[in-house]
C-alpha cells in the first residue's frame, strides 16, 4: 500500500510507484470516483487521438493511408508513451 498526503489547498500527491502503475504523469488528468463503500477510484483521462498526433505530422506526405498504417502507428506511439519509465 502507497500513501499520500493532502495538503491544505486539497490536493494530493500521488506516489512514484502508482503513477508509474497508471502510467501518469505531470500535466496528464485524472477522473475520480468514490464507490458506496467510500473507496476513491482515480482513472486516467486518455484522449483516443493523442496517439495519432506525432504519427500523422511525422508521415504527412499528402498519400493516402490504409487503416494498418494508421493502427500501426496509434501501436508504436501508445508504446512510446505510456512505457515504463
Amino acid at each position: 500500500m502507497e500513501i499520500g498526503k493532502i495538503t491544505s489547498k486539497g490536493q494530493v500527491t500521488i506516489p512514484k510507484a502508482i503513477r508509474r502503475k497508471m502510467a501518469v504523469g505531470a500535466g496528464d488528468r485524472l477522473a475520480f470516483e468514490v464507490d458506496r463503500d467510500g473507496a476513491l477510484h482515480a482513472f486516467p483521462i486518455r484522449n483516443a487521438e493523442e496517439p495519432l498526433r506525432g504519427f500523422l505530422v511525422a508521415h504527412a506526405t499528402g498519400e493516402p493511408i490504409d487503416n494498418e498504417r494508421i493502427d500501426e502507428g496509434i501501436r508504436r506511439r501508445t508504446v512510446e508513451k505510456f512505457a515504463r519509465r
